[in-house]
């Protein structure tokens, strides 16, 4: 059985206009939501050699994680301020995620629905957590941005094909980037459905990300003389070497997916179980119409959740919740969906209200989980103030664990603290917890840190200047936790 969309068989040169207003109408509502990070924006520790245009700090990620496209953009040599390249990376989502919904729902649906729904999945949590690492990510969003567009001026044949290409690209700028090429195929609206179809669909889009892991896999024996991915240390790999071994791993992907809903409701169990029920609410109505189009759609999803799990089962690595924010493009086509389907049926106010509710939600969330991740950025800036006048190294002693706002802002490794320390002052820093050797000269006073309150002190020394902080930490480091939660578990 085949079923045709409603809707024009190739994208007319008409709706242009449309898909720039609502890419430009998306772009302005995520810089609302992200506010707060416009004039300094939060950068990961592992962020910054990126925004430095650094390649020897990044370098090691080419073997660990297979991202050459991103290894490649370290050495472009030109360094630009961070509030520019995060509104590069939020204009080049924007524009993946106008042409997302500009295909899939065609002539349906009117702009501010579109926006409404690539809100949606442009500002889920996993979203918003992974754009703190907006430097190293520009190159893969570039390329999903160019996909994107290509996919609303190019026959859909024409399209698949480019998969060969595309695929591998952003398989080398991020790992679950390649399923949001494939989601622009499998929503599409003026697609011809069908089992063989799809299945071939689905074969070609494997074969690409077959194609990209060998290229991967082949830039690594060739630069580093492995051919695979070694798993960093940091993912606390645990490799499955028999059935016991899988089972085990099997329980840490099972963690995988009830973080992903639970804290894909930005850790907010109502807000987690209100968009389960309407998720399913939506897929049952969108298949109950057109089950051909919900099928697509579930395979995409279905297989990028399969290729995760089995490579936690594989590898036995923590998997974070920002690797499954692809999900929500699928999820947030079926809510659209789901309300004109109401809207068809005769209920316009419920469908309005619908699509207006869970926007609001997701843009005010955002808008908090941005606002408290810049809580180290002002606290920093105080740092540089006080730091102002000195010269030479900076020493920190102490742990940067006993700040509030690390905490608040989850930072993930002392060099959240040296690499924003040495932007903001352009002096050398060193982190006294992790090179004690390098602090064996200070006065002993100062080498335990401030020992009575929290907060920091800076002292001026001849040469340099300490930053004290307290050597008691409010949590331990995320590296040692996710280790000892194992060590629980097991």
């Amino acid at each position: 059985m085949t079923l045709v969309s409603a809707g024009s068989s190739a994208p007319q040169r008409s709706a242009v206009p449309q898909l720039l207003v609502t890419v430009a109408a998306v772009f302005a509502l995520m810089l609302l939501a992200a506010l707060s990070q416009l004039h300094d924006p939060m950068i990961r520790h592992d962020d910054y050699p990126a925004l430095l245009a650094d390649p020897e700090l990044f370098y090691s990620k080419s073997l660990t994680e297979g991202r050459w496209v991103n290894y490649l953009w370290h050495l472009r040599g030109v360094v630009t301020p961070a509030w520019a390249n995060f509104l590069t990376y939020q204009l080049l989502w924007a524009i993946y995620l106008g042409c997302l919904v500009h295909n899939a729902l065609g002539r349906e649906a009117e702009i501010w629905q579109r926006v409404m729904v690539a809100l949606i999945a442009g500002l889920c949590l996993p979203s918003v957590l992974i754009s703190l690492w907006f430097n190293t990510l520009i190159p893969g969003l570039a390329i999903l941005a160019l996909y994107g567009w290509l996919a609303t001026r190019l026959s859909e044949r024409m399209c698949r094909w480019l998969m060969l290409v595309f695929v591998p690209a952003a398989l080398m700028s991020y790992t679950t980037y390649p399923f949001l090429v494939l989601a622009m195929s499998l929503t599409r609206a003026d697609a011809a459905r069908s089992a063989k179809d799809l299945a071939g669909l689905l074969v070609l889009f494997i074969a690409s990300f077959a194609l990209g892991m060998l290229a991967i896999y082949s830039l690594n024996y060739a630069e580093h003389g492995v051919f695979g991915v070694p798993m960093a240390d940091w993912r606390n790999p645990s490799p499955a070497t028999d059935l016991a071994s899988a089972l085990k791993n099997s329980k840490l992907a099972g963690d995988f997916l009830v973080n992903l809903v639970l804290k894909g409701g930005y850790s907010i169990t109502g807000l987690a179980l209100l968009q389960t029920a309407l998720l399913g609410c939506a897929v049952w109505a969108v298949w109950s119409r057109d089950k051909w189009r919900a099928l697509y759609m579930l395979s995409g999803a279905g297989l990028g959740l399969a290729l995760i799990c089995l490579q936690v089962i594989r590898s036995g690595i923590d998997m974070p919740v920002r690797s499954g924010g692809f999900l929500w493009a699928f999820g947030a086509i079926f809510v659209g969906l789901f309300a004109l389907q109401l809207r068809d049926g005769g209920r316009a106010r419920l469908s309005r209200n619908l699509l207006f509710g869970i926007t609001a939600l997701y843009v005010i969330f955002a808008g908090m989980t941005h606002f408290f991740s810049t809580e180290w950025n002002r606290l920093s800036q105080d740092m540089a103030a006080e730091l102002t006048g000195g010269e030479g190294t900076v020493y920190v002693t102490g742990t940067y664990l006993s700040l509030e706002a690390a905490n608040t802002s989850d930072l993930q490794k002392d060099q959240s603290v040296e690499f924003r320390l040495n932007y903001l002052t352009g002096r050398d820093v060193v982190m006294c917890e992790s090179r004690p050797e390098a602090c064996a000269g200070l006065p002993e006073e100062l080498r335990g840190g401030l020992l009575e309150g929290r907060g920091f002190e800076v002292r001026h020394i001849p040469g340099g200047s300490v930053l004290m902080l307290s050597p008691k930490a409010l949590r331990e480091g995320k590296l040692e936790a996710a280790r000892k939660k194992r060590q629980s578990d097991e």
